[in-house]
């Protein structure tokens, strides 16, 4: 496939297939081939985030089950740790974020990647955290990140626009 919106269409057939219709979590992956001739051979592991609440459909125990999936990838030393951080949130109560230092104790495997930077209150930034300035420095730093907002997905904005804007 080579339509972004196929590969997408793919993966939540597949998501459906194997977790259910109602948002359940299951430590059990989906892979997806990607072939280019332009780009490094790398295996990307994307993780659901670390939840604490159980909706309805999902297991109970749903807190364990994505600590258990998230340190079991953690823990692999060839791993590259990418803690995804939401900029609106104060970076030190970052449960993945502990836990990543304290797997990863030399922090040589641990990227913070900031993200709603576009939601922060009005007068804030991300400055020093990208600056690697922040109250929780990085050895290897941060990266920020402006996803499409859910109105953008919704609308079916692509990909190549929402960059250009």
């Amino acid at each position: 496939m080579t339509d972004f919106k196929k590969v997408k269409e793919a993966i939540e057939e597949l998501t459906d297939k194997i977790c259910g219709k109602n948002k359940n979590i299951i430590d059990k992956a989906i892979i997806l081939y990607v072939h280019s001739k332009n780009c490094p051979n790398l295996t990307v592991i994307d993780l659901p985030g670390l939840t604490r609440i159980a909706i309805e459909g999902q297991s109970e125990d749903i807190y364990r089950v994505t600590t258990e999936m998230i340190r079991k990838y953690m823990v692999d030393p060839t791993s590259i740790i990418l803690c995804v951080i939401p900029a609106n949130q104060d970076i030190t109560n970052d449960e993945v974020l502990h836990m990543a230092m304290k797997i990863d104790v030399l922090g040589e495997r641990t990227i913070g990647c900031i993200t709603k930077i576009d939601i922060m209150d009005r007068g804030t930034d991300a400055r020093s955290l990208l600056l690697n300035k922040g109250e929780v420095p990085l050895k290897l730093g941060y990266i920020g990140i402006k996803n499409r907002s859910q109105g953008d997905i919704m609308e079916n904005k692509s990909v190549i626009d929402s960059i250009a804007e």
